[in-house]
């Protein structure tokens, strides 16, 4: 199987796993394999066929277990309405702000009140989707957040404590809201410059964070790119200064 050939037949996929195609083809018609049509035959991502057969507690081929090896898998993404499509198709997605501005992010509208959906905590699709692919910000003892542009797509307990908030409270929260005005415009440029790709956007400095205890804290933060998700960054609080902010 070549580096480059990322999907499988219906036939090849049954053949590697060792069942016939009428198997492969149930397991895509009730959702629980991702495939799209080319013509009228089916083409199915080694990722996602890889995924369906861990979490479903199969054995993997040996010729997968090479891509396996090549680091992480995550699921192939979906945006939220797409993904409820194989789970919830009587769900109103049409009527939701997310999908009427067709949003990547879902929960970054979620503290805007105009979304219907649950907690990001509980949310089959945060979890599956997002927080698979940032989990491991929770391995880090400094305060960490990932982000992309304007918001905060999950963060550690440290920098929850950071900015006295719940952990949970961070998911789509915006910068402004976590990053004190002393410092927002500097992050904004900042944040915008390294999304444009421009190398001579600073990797360290110092900002102030808000902090509900003591108004504000001043900390050391180091920003690094991440490759997946794709347009996100990894954010390091390396130390951190209390005190009253004096204007």
């Amino acid at each position: 199987m070549s580096k480059s050939k990322r999907t499988l037949s219906v036939s090849q996929a049954a053949d590697l796993c060792g069942v016939g195609r009428t198997t492969v083809g149930y397991w895509i018609r009730a959702k629980k394999l991702h495939a799209h049509r080319v013509g009228r035959n089916y083409a199915i991502p080694i990722e996602d066929l890889l995924i369906f057969l861990q979490n479903s507690g199969q054995n993997i081929p040996a010729e997968l277990l090479k891509e396996n090896a090549k680091g992480p898998l995550f699921k192939r993404f979906q945006n939220c309405w797409q993904y409820w499509q194989g789970y919830d198709p009587d769900r109103m997605c049409q009527d939701c702000i997310v999908f009427k501005h067709q949003l990547q992010a879902c929960f970054t509208v979620r503290e805007s009140g105009l979304s219907d959906c649950s907690d990001c905590e509980t949310c089959r699709y945060y979890q599956e989707t997002f927080f698979s692919r940032i989990q491991f910000i929770h391995q880090i003892n400094l305060p960490a957040a990932v982000f992309s542009e304007q918001h905060v797509w999950g963060a550690n307990s440290p920098c929850a404590d950071l900015c006295d908030v719940q952990e949970k409270d961070l998911v789509g929260i915006g910068i402004e809201k976590i990053v004190h005005s002393r410092s927002l415009a500097m992050v904004i440029e900042a944040v915008r410059k390294k999304a444009l790709g421009d190398t001579t956007a600073p990797m360290s400095c110092s900002i102030y964070i808000k902090n509900r205890r003591e108004n504000h804290r001043k900390i050391d933060v180091s920003v690094y790119p991440l490759i997946e998700p794709p347009g996100t960054f990894l954010a390091l609080a390396h130390s951190t200064y209390s005190g009253q902010l004096v204007s």
